[in-house]
């Protein structure tokens, strides 16, 4: 099976971020923990490499933003999880309304929230 549909879901992320999406959702909340942001930055630096990474490295990297996810985005993040999860055997989760919604939710929470555009270089922060 092509890993097209999670390279989808997971370019989303990317995209969001590299574009500067921002949100009345995160704009007014405290910034998230520094493990979030660290675990946010490192997943959208890996997605922009090659190669493409494997369903299990997104799904590691997507279960260390679930393990730190703030309490407003936590549900976001897990169903955005889940969809990564299965994916494969249900591709067409990538297109399913609540999995769109809950990754552009994890992508504003986390652009507005961890600083992206206001970061040092290679740091995340």
């Amino acid at each position: 099976m092509s890993l097209r549909p999670l390279t989808a879901v997971a370019a989303a992320v990317g995209l969001v971020l590299g574009l500067g999406a921002c949100g009345e959702r995160g704009e007014a909340l405290p910034r998230p923990s520094r493990a979030y942001c660290e675990a946010a930055f490192r997943y959208e630096e890996r997605i922009q490499r090659r190669p493409k990474l494997p369903v299990d490295g997104h799904i590691a990297m997507l279960s260390k933003l679930a393990a730190n996810a703030p309490t407003d985005i936590a549900a976001d993040v897990a169903v955005f999880l889940d969809a990564m999860r299965r994916v494969e055997a249900e591709p067409s989760l990538k297109d399913k309304p609540s999995v769109v919604t809950a990754v552009e939710n994890v992508n504003r929470r986390t652009s507005s929230g961890c600083g992206f555009f206001e970061q040092q270089p290679n740091t995340g922060f």
